[in-house]
């Protein structure tokens, strides 16, 4: 499978129909670019978070409660809008991919409609999936609270107690480190794979997901192609940096130094920065795992190569127009060579009879030369 081709597809229908960036907006995975490093070399110590420190922003937030209450009370409804229509748009933006590469013109209103009828499908697979990562994520706290509880009998002189400590920390951390990502790994694709099959295969979100199962152990590429994805991924990470470092960098400094108002706003500033780039790349890993998903399940033919080779150019005949050039050309296998016809026996010849020898002719030697 051409991967490459894939990318390049996906970004084509991603560029041509920027209405369903709206889509992407929504869609899009909250995962931010968190890059590291401080510009301003401003290093945090012990006395920056003791009470005293904190005593001014206790202070600003005491005088400024009912502020705060209206904006935390926005932002949980603006959340609780924004993660409906998430839901809503990752189905509606796999039909709206779904059909610009079948040739039709998509449109946002038919998007919304589709995503809406299969809300309830998509939000299933996506609880259902996520579910292992919950349990492997409250297991994993309930280990370092009795972590902690065994340092804290450890500083009691309860050896025995703090020795699960170390064993925690030497095998149990590490492992349950490798099956967060691994089962992320996982995750990640099956939900791309099983959101598909519920919005363009119609599938229930219990059978959409075990065909998602079948697939990815099935050898089909599926995590070629999330490898594949982490370069777009990166180059994201990138982009979104440059626009963040502008005023997330200088938010969060302001926001230590205590000015919280200014800080605040220069968040926002960066919040908004990165809206366009984020609706951007959301559509693109959206249609790029839609195009991937057509291909794999044969909905879209792979295009036929055309072998290399020396090509020879054909002049053309005066006053004839231009041929459309052909993208791809299909050549036919050669068929095998016919089997020999079997020589026929040469057909029996009679032997020859006697000879017989011919008698001369008669000559009339009386007749004259006018006979």
């Amino acid at each position: 499978m051409d991967y490459l081709d894939i990318l390049k597809r996906a970004w084509n229908i991603t560029w041509r129909y920027k209405a369903l960036w709206v889509l992407g907006f929504f869609a899009a995975a909250a995962g931010g670019s968190g890059g590291g490093g401080n510009p301003a070399s401003y290093s945090t110590g012990a006395e920056d978070w003791s009470p005293g420190a904190m005593e001014p922003f206790f202070d600003w937030m005491a005088q400024n409660w009912v502020y705060l209450a209206i904006v935390g009370t926005a932002l949980f409804f603006f959340g609780l809008i924004y993660w409906v229509l998430s839901i809503a748009a990752q189905g509606g933006l796999v039909h709206a991919v779904n059909e610009a590469a079948e040739g039709r013109q998509p449109s946002l209103g038919p998007a919304w409609r589709v995503g809406f009828s299969k809300w309830g499908r998509v939000f299933m697979i996506s609880f259902v999936l996520g579910l292992p990562m919950v349990v492997l994520g409250v297991a994993m706290v309930a280990m370092l609270l009795a972590s902690g509880f065994s340092a804290f009998s450890l500083t009691q002189g309860e050896n025995a107690a703090g020795g699960a400590l170390v064993g925690f920390m030497c095998c149990g951390f590490p492992l349950f480190l490798v099956l967060m990502v691994a089962g992320a790994l996982i995750i990640s694709i099956l939900v791309q794979l099983a959101v598909r099959y519920g919005v363009l295969a119609d599938f229930t979100f219990g059978r959409a997901i075990v065909q998602a199962w079948n697939d990815l152990w099935a050898k089909k590429g599926a995590f070629v192609f999330w490898l594949v994805m982490l370069l777009p991924g990166m180059a994201y990470g990138l982009v979104a940096l440059l626009f963040l470092l502008p005023f997330g960098v200088p938010a969060v400094l302001l926001i230590v130094d205590g000015n919280y108002s200014v800080g605040a706003l220069l968040g926002v500033f960066a919040f908004l920065m990165l809206l366009v780039p984020g609706a951007i790349y959301g559509t693109f890993v959206s249609a790029s795992w839609t195009v991937f998903f057509r291909r794999m399940t044969g909905m879209e033919a792979v295009p036929a190569r055309v072998p290399s080779g020396p090509q020879y150019p054909v002049a053309p005949s005066p006053g004839a127009p231009p041929a459309a050039p052909a993208p791809y050309v299909t050549y036919a296998p050669t068929p095998p060579p016919a089997p020999p016809i079997p020589e026929q026996p040469p057909a029996p010849q009679t032997p020859p009879g006697p000879y017989v020898p011919s008698e001369p002719p008669i000559v009339d030697v009386d007749a004259g030369p006018d006979a």
